[in-house]
């Protein structure tokens, strides 16, 4: 495990590839599509939000806040506070 991966991120990573192989996870792991990493994301800032560790936040993602782009991404509220997280792969 990498060092600066916090345990949270791995049981969100074990979850997210529960019930594959080795060869299969290795697999997903490499073909990790941006709607896939938007629903990681969610789950993450959800658990991190439920842990007390930051105040509630609103979720949504692009397409369901009305965002208009062709990128994926989320939109996050925290109190009067909105960020907006672009997902865009690289490679």
């Amino acid at each position: 495990m990498d060092p600066t991966t916090t345990r949270r991120e791995t049981e969100i990573e074990d979850e997210a590839f529960a019930g594959a192989s080795d060869d299969e996870a290795d697999e997903e792991r490499d073909d990790l599509s941006e709607q896939k990493l938007e629903e990681l994301l969610t789950q993450a800032i959800e658990c991190f939000a439920d842990e007390g560790e930051m105040p509630c936040a609103h979720i949504r993602t692009f397409e369901d806040a009305g965002v208009l782009t062709m990128n994926r991404g989320l939109v996050l509220q925290l109190g009067a506070t909105e960020f907006q997280l672009t997902i865009v792969r690289s490679r």
